[in-house]
């Protein structure tokens, strides 16, 4: 593990560490592969905003990466509609080491923001009706539109609540590091793991006319389980006992960081970011108008708008990256997806969003009135437009430790600076995208590194 390997970056050849793999490879004709299901341990019925759904996961398997669902049953008191994604009834979801532990192996904060952005930009069409079918997302691809206006516009309205319950299977590892990470999950001998999930508020949960409370019911994880054999034991446990003590899984995960600007014309801003992580792949900025979050009444977890964008860069240890601040939408648009190829689950190239959404207009042409920006900025074609940039030294199907900026020695602080108008005050989420290694030693014991 960890011998060094040459790799292109930007500004030049450096040097990385390669992650082999270091979990003992399953071998197909000694693998068993069973569907399991894991409910909660407290409770089975969950409304207050808030509460938490814990559900333990362990058994002698691989946790099969790439195949695991939350499956519920979600009603409404009056009739609403998911903003995008089913990820939103969330206002966080992590995943804890044991059954009570306070090592956190992943958490993502505002969950569905975070989400709802990597599928509008790595989603295609096809993904559109196979998640609609599972997860109730979204129901329909960008429209064709009859004028310029309107055309290639997503519409980001997910199914409709009401107080009859309907089933969702919620696709963790479509937006979850650790359920789509360089292999499954070895919990041979070890107190397994613990999804948590926290309950939104009802304004920031879905889209409705009316105050709404949701109950969720039948909630379990569903998941593949590899059982390797005699054979894959005996090997899990001789990597365990010799060399650095301990297997290793890597994925990539984020951290959300929260700054709020207030009303300005161009102003520049500089937003603070206080990442220290060991490889930092990059940051993307998404940004909401403040009252929208607590609406009801409006799409506020799909919807990113920067109006009268001029300009961005990412300041780290007095150093701009990039060298030249990106100052047009094409480029910003392009810098996105860069970013956003690294959370792919099939590193394919995907995207769903439109040059009018994507570079914070609505419509065909420029936008040049207040009521009509803000007004769209809360509906169901809203604007998608984030500010990234992808610091990662090699592709996204590369599985190198190290890949991203080391910014763990970085005394200095981090910034985003960018110039745009702000007509509402706004809620700017920042999430540092970063890779992550899970460590399971002789013990069982789980420990992280990033």
């Amino acid at each position: 593990m960890n011998t060094p390997q040459p790799m292109n970056m930007r500004d030049g050849t450096v040097v990385s560490e390669k992650m082999e793999p270091v979990v003992p490879a399953l071998v197909c004709r000694d693998v068993k592969c069973t569907k399991r299901r894991f409910s909660p341990s407290n409770g089975g019925t969950f409304t207050a905003s808030g509460s938490e759904i814990r559900i333990p996961i362990s058994g002698n398997f691989v946790l099969d990466n790439k195949n695991i669902n939350l499956n519920f049953k979600v009603a409404t008191t009056t009739a609403a509609a998911l903003d995008f994604s089913p990820v939103g009834l969330f206002s966080q979801i992590r995943v804890e080491a044991g059954a009570g532990s306070s090592i956190v192996l992943e958490a993502i904060d505002d969950p569905a923001v975070w989400a709802n952005f990597i599928y509008q930009y790595t989603w295609t069409q096809d993904d559109i009706s196979i998640q609609s079918c599972k997860q109730r997302s979204m129901l329909l691809q960008p429209d064709g539109g009859t004028t310029v206006a309107t055309a290639g516009l997503l519409t980001k309205t997910g199914a409709t609540l009401g107080a009859t319950p309907i089933d969702v299977a919620l696709d963790l590892s479509l937006f979850m590091g650790i359920f789509s990470g360089s292999s499954g999950i070895p919990l041979y001998d070890t107190a397994g793991l613990t999804l948590v999930c926290t309950l939104n508020t009802a304004a920031n949960a879905y889209q409705a006319a009316a105050a709404a409370t949701m109950t969720l019911t039948e909630v379990f994880v569903s998941c593949s389980c590899l059982e390797g054999g005699e054979k894959y034991e005996a090997k899990l446990k001789e990597m365990k006992n010799s060399g650095n003590k301990e297997i290793s899984v890597m994925y990539n995960t984020c951290r959300r960081y929260i700054q709020n600007i207030p009303i300005s014309t161009l102003a520049i801003n500089s937003l603070l970011i206080n990442e220290r992580s060991k490889s930092c792949l990059g940051f993307v900025a998404i940004a909401r108008d403040t009252t929208n979050i607590t609406d009801q009444t409006v799409y506020s977890n799909s919807n990113s708008l920067f109006f009268d964008y001029k300009n961005h860069v990412y300041n780290i240890a007095g150093q701009n990256y990039p060298v030249s601040a990106i100052a047009t939408k094409a480029e910003a648009i392009d810098e996105a997806y860069d970013l956003y190829s690294h959370l792919s689950r099939r590193y394919n190239s995907g995207g769903l969003v439109s040059r009018a959404q994507g570079g914070g207009s609505t419509t065909g042409t420029a936008v040049t009135t207040e009521a009509t920006q803000l007004a769209a900025s809360g509906n169901a074609t809203g604007p998608s437009q984030v500010l990234a940039v992808n610091l990662s030294k090699c592709g996204p199907n590369e599985n190198f430790w190290g890949k991203g900026m080391n910014m763990s020695q970085n005394n200095l602080s981090t910034y985003l600076q960018c110039q745009y108008s702000t007509f509402t005050p706004q809620t700017i989420n920042i999430y540092s995208v970063f890779q992550m290694k899970l460590h399971i030693d002789a013990l069982g014991n789980m420990t992280t590194e990033f």
